[in-house]
């Protein structure tokens, strides 16, 4: 254990010798804070002291006020050894060795410090003053106080990258419910224009049977009245009227399973499908003098809701049959033409839908797929129909339909994935 009074005689050469050089700040300290040695590091970096004898018998409030007088313009110039009182206390206080970061203006910079301080003794154990080491860590602690301001922008732009993609899935929510319901309305719409077209298709797909019913059954009255019906006569008119009214059952049969609401996602035969289509439509066909031609190099299958895929055809022979009753109303044409051409190019499946009804004006051909654009009058199309269909390809079978202008008409094209059948 040391004296004071052992303290300052030992402050010699060996003890100057140990520790002036060292590149941290080294000092020692009584109770009172005064200093009883610093080496030459704290000298020059923090009391500004000019050798290692001036310290002694002075505390750091000395050289504190000191450098702000000799820099009265500059209120901040020196403000560091004002602090260190209050950790030399804890460590007296604690009774043990303890570490502090310690900060203040010197030379009217902020100056961090690293500080280890150690209370020391005399013979019976009384503490009688500190000893303390500082490492200068200035550098280092503006990097670190850098790094946390750049943590806290990014604190503070992820929390806003959090808010924006909140407003951003909120935009996104409720643009998809209104989509999902002007979907909704379209697909209602198409339906209902569907409908129109159906109850069309079976007034043309009865006309002629319930011509020949009208006729037999007035037949039957004429001769019953004159008492003229024979037997024989009388069963060939009821075999007649039983065989159209077979038909007008077998046709409405026809469209119950074209309207079946099967969702389910199957393979199916492609020709198959776009024959049944052709048998709905086979009296609108023949009434409007419409020649057809399904010609299949490829019998191959799809995957899908065959009810799309049959949606998706009706469409586009309904647009077809129209574009070629315009093309015949107006003399353009002498007889309506359509073909459907099946194909497979590499792993896809090709269905052409070409007519000879004239053809799309060309400034307007790439907007017919968009929702309620039409080239008919508003009497006779919403304008849905191939914006439907096109989604159902796209979306639905992953495929894609596009048209182009031929030399007398339309080309629908749809590339559909090929499945195996097996």
């Amino acid at each position: 254990m040391y004296e004071i009074s052992d303290l300052k005689e030992h402050n010699s050469e060996l003890l100057k010798l140990l520790t002036q050089h060292l590149p941290d700040m080294l000092w020692v300290k009584d109770l009172n804070g005064v200093y009883l040695y610093a080496n030459q590091s704290i000298c020059d970096g923090l009391l500004m002291a000019k050798d290692t004898d001036e310290p002694i018998g002075k505390n750091d409030v000395y050289f504190a006020k000191r450098e702000r007088q000799l820099h009265s313009d500059h209120p901040q110039w020196h403000t560091f050894g004002e602090l260190c009182f209050n950790s030399d206390q804890v460590v007296i206080n604690n009774n043990k060795a303890m570490k502090f970061e310690e900060y203040g203006n010197v030379k009217g910079e902020l100056l961090y410090l690293e500080v280890y301080k150690a209370p020391f003794y005399d013979e019976k154990g009384n503490i009688i003053g500190t000893v303390g080491a500082g490492r200068d860590i200035t550098k280092l602690k503006k990097i670190q106080l850098d790094l946390q301001e750049s943590l806290k922008k990014l604190d503070e732009q992820r929390l806003q990258l959090k808010s924006l993609n909140e407003e951003l899935e909120e935009r996104a929510k409720q643009e998809t419910q209104k989509q999902q319901k002007q979907e909704s309305l379209m697909i209602h719409q198409s339906r209902q224009a569907a409908m129109g077209e159906m109850l069309e298709s079976i007034a043309h797909q009865w006309r002629q049977p319930l011509n020949i019913v009208g006729v037999a059954t007035a037949n039957l009255e004429t001769q019953y009245t004159l008492g003229s019906l024979e037997t024989d006569e009388f069963h060939e008119m009821m075999n007649i009227i039983s065989l159209n009214i077979n038909y007008m059952s077998e046709t409405i049969d026809d469209f119950r399973n074209f309207l079946n609401p099967q969702r389910d996602i199957i393979t199916f035969k492609a020709k198959k499908s776009i024959k049944e289509v052709l048998k709905v439509l086979s009296a609108q066909l023949t009434s409007n003098n419409v020649t057809n031609t399904l010609i299949a190099n490829d019998e191959f299958c799809l995957n899908g809701v065959e009810n799309e895929f049959k949606q998706v055809m009706f469409i586009l022979l309904n647009n077809a049959i129209d574009a070629i009753k315009i093309g015949l109303e107006k003399n353009n044409i002498e007889e309506g033409n359509l073909c459907i051409n099946l194909s497979s190019k590499g792993n896809y499946g090709i269905i052409e839908v070409i007519d000879n009804g004239g053809g799309v004006d060309e400034s307007i051909i790439n907007s017919v797929f968009d929702p309620y654009f039409t080239t008919k009058e508003k009497s006779h199309g919403v304008g849905i129909g191939l914006y439907i269909a096109k989604n159902i390809i796209k979306n639905r079978m992953k495929g894609s339909l596009n048209v182009k202008n031929t030399k007398t008409g339309c080309c629908f094209c749809i590339s559909i994935p090929l499945v195996d059948a097996t």
